[in-house]
């Protein structure tokens, strides 16, 4: 097939049929995405109390080993296929940046993260897509070759997708995996002792709460989009050279939301160092002085009976709390293995902080 580059947005269809970008900010149209909702990006989903509720006697369980249920929280549901384990998840969510082109590619990169938690590796996707028709249809445009630059980034086929008319700008993808049954990485598994591994610093969802207030500017908030738009694909890489105890990928529920998960259910806790856990820049400020989205505080209501602050104010857990969109792996590993995963984690250009340690008490204790 003859390669040809469409009108505008710099979408290409190259030969092989899938779509690249070749696109820069000054051809992407311009128009206030952040706008259309109150509720940007992960801090639009569902609080864990009113999902609990809903699901509750309606959510499969495991089957003799077959099917994975959603007892145990994993990030992406799986069945045995082909000698391994299919895996399928699906993510979309309202816009958490104004850019339609950004938008698109952080909405990509957080659904193929949940592959790249348990381990697995992209195959296809199907683009979910709801839009007002009375918007300019190449900002939907935009939006699609933002999230096609990151399925191609991550070697998965793009087959098709779904959309529907819709008041609020909503985009997101159904992923399909596929992973080693030997080499599945669960978020149960944890043991007393392991480490705690992050990979992505905290706070995007204040500092979008920030920019739909005009407290701050897209240049300023702009490492914290860039970060959001990394596939999650290296910390993937790095946790499988290892062999990591269990993982999970950050987002919304925030960090002690996903770590409750992984290690509560379990009968387990942790101790995490404040000092140690990455943040962007001016997020606890702009926290403390109110600034965060609900969502952030249904996180804390919820989670706050299993959270001890030992010598920290409350107003520095508000971090801790904030719905992450597209964040990054919540890893655990032996400790003598914690040195050479933050070395693998950093050769590949990513962030290694080891916030904390798993512990026998099912409580999820602060430091200084």
């Amino acid at each position: 097939m003859a390669r040809r580059d469409l009108e505008r947005g710099g979408v290409v269809l190259a030969r092989d049929g899938r779509l690249s970008t070749l696109t820069t900010m000054a051809e992407r149209t311009r128009v206030r995405l952040t706008q259309f909702t109150q509720k940007a990006g992960c801090a639009s989903k569902f609080t864990p109390a009113y999902l609990e509720q809903v699901i509750s006697g309606l959510a499969p369980t495991d089957s003799d080993g077959f099917a994975s249920g959603m007892e145990s929280h994993d990030d992406a549901g799986y069945i045995a296929f082909g000698g391994g384990l299919l895996l399928q998840s699906v993510d979309f969510f309202t816009p958490i940046v104004d850019d339609p082109y950004r938008f698109g590619q952080v909405a990509a990169a957080n659904a193929l993260s949940d592959i790249y938690a348990m381990g697995g590796e992209p195959l296809t996707a199907l683009n979910l897509v709801a839009f007002p028709c009375e918007l300019d249809p190449e900002v939907l445009r935009e939006i699609l070759a933002g999230g096609a630059s990151k399925l191609e980034e991550a070697g998965a086929r793009l087959l098709g997708g779904h959309s529907v008319q819709d008041d609020v700008p909503k985009y997101g993808v159904a992923i399909t995996g596929f992973v080693e049954a030997e080499r599945i990485v669960r978020n149960r598994g944890a043991r007393p002792g392991d480490r705690l591994v992050l990979t992505k610093p905290l706070g995007l969802g204040i500092l979008v709460t920030a920019l739909k207030r005009e407290l701050v500017t897209e240049d300023e908030i702009e490492p914290a989009v860039e970060a959001a738009t990394r596939l999650n694909r290296g910390a993937r890489d790095a946790m499988r050279a290892v062999g990591p105890s269990a993982a999970t990928d950050v987002t919304g529920y925030g960090l002690l939301g996903h770590a409750g998960e992984m290690l509560l259910g379990a009968g387990l806790g942790a101790t995490f160092s404040l000092s140690a856990v990455p943040v962007w820049e001016g997020a606890a400020d702009l926290a403390a002085g109110g600034c965060y989205a609900a969502g952030l505080a249904a996180n804390r209501e919820h989670r706050e009976a299993d959270v001890v602050a030992d010598g920290v104010a409350e107003h520095a857990l508000l971090p801790l709390y904030d719905p992450q969109t597209s964040g990054g792996l919540l890893i655990a590993v032996v400790p003598d293995r914690v040195d050479r995963l933050v070395g693998e984690l950093e050769s590949r250009g990513e962030t290694a902080a080891v916030v904390g340690l798993v512990t026998a008490e099912p409580t999820l204790r602060v430091k200084a």
